[in-house]
């Protein structure tokens, strides 16, 4: 966080900037923490094999992907196109997150939906409430096929039948929030929606919850690589407690 508040001060003009030096520094943190054998880029994803004439995401800010012959369909600088058959997952990150923002995601978390990639995140160096999160939500235009919206308990609840077009996480490093897709029940019901963790040390204080946000990522790639999962829960000491 301070080298973002470094990056806010000297871009207050050019917000670009900002969010760039926030994608490099999270592109930075997975390539110290993940497996050599695991991409790590910004880009674009491609997929040959669906029947639609766009098979072209839309920019992401990071896609982790298996390093593997084949996996890579074009390459400029730092900039590359990745086959969606190596994707793991796809990052979008911001160093702040507005409702407009917010939509624009989820619109292309719908294409990449399409393109048959099934787990994305969204990353926010900035505040986020859970009310906020709540009504951007609801804000949006219904996938296809669903009409119904609940809010039930303390918690929001968006009961669409199909859900691969949601974010499994976001997480808001300034808020100490993390919210994970989750499935829901009350007395009467079952239901799709997040649940909202605070992320606190042994004293009861609050921690960044970048190592629960991080611990996500390892689940995606238990199976997939050789990973010493020890190395990663006890990260600067701090045990995790949920809330």
């Amino acid at each position: 966080m301070k080298k973002m508040d470094k990056a806010r001060m000297l871009f207050t003009k050019h917000k670009p900037s900002i969010g760039y030096v926030g994608e490099l520094l999270l592109r930075q943190v997975l390539r110290n923490l993940l497996p050599k054998e695991c991409g790590i880029c910004q880009g674009f994803i491609l997929n040959n094999n669906i029947n639609t004439e766009d098979k072209l995401s839309t920019q992401c800010d990071i896609i982790v992907f298996r390093k593997e012959k084949g996996s890579i369909a074009y390459s400029i600088g730092d900039l590359k196109v990745i086959n969606a058959s190596y994707v793991i997952a796809v990052i979008e990150v911001k160093s702040s997150l507005n409702e407009n923002s917010f939509l624009t995601t989820l619109e292309a978390f719908e294409k990449l939906r399409e393109l048959r990639i099934m787990h994305k995140f969204v990353f926010v160096y900035g505040k986020l409430s859970r009310r906020l999160l709540q009504r951007w939500f609801f804000q949006y235009r219904y996938p296809k096929n669903s009409n119904e919206k609940v809010l039930v308990m303390d918690t929001a609840l968006y009961d669409w039948s199909d859900m691969e077009w949601l974010p499994e996480s976001i997480v808001s490093l300034e808020s100490h929030n993390l919210f994970v897709l989750d499935h829901l029940q009350d007395d009467n019901r079952d239901y799709v929606g997040y649940t909202s963790y605070k992320i606190a040390d042994k004293t009861n204080k609050e921690i960044s919850c970048l190592q629960q946000f991080l611990s996500n990522v390892m689940d995606l790639l238990d199976g997939i690589f050789e990973i010493d999962r020890n190395a990663y829960s006890t990260k600067d000491g701090f045990p995790l407690y949920r809330f």
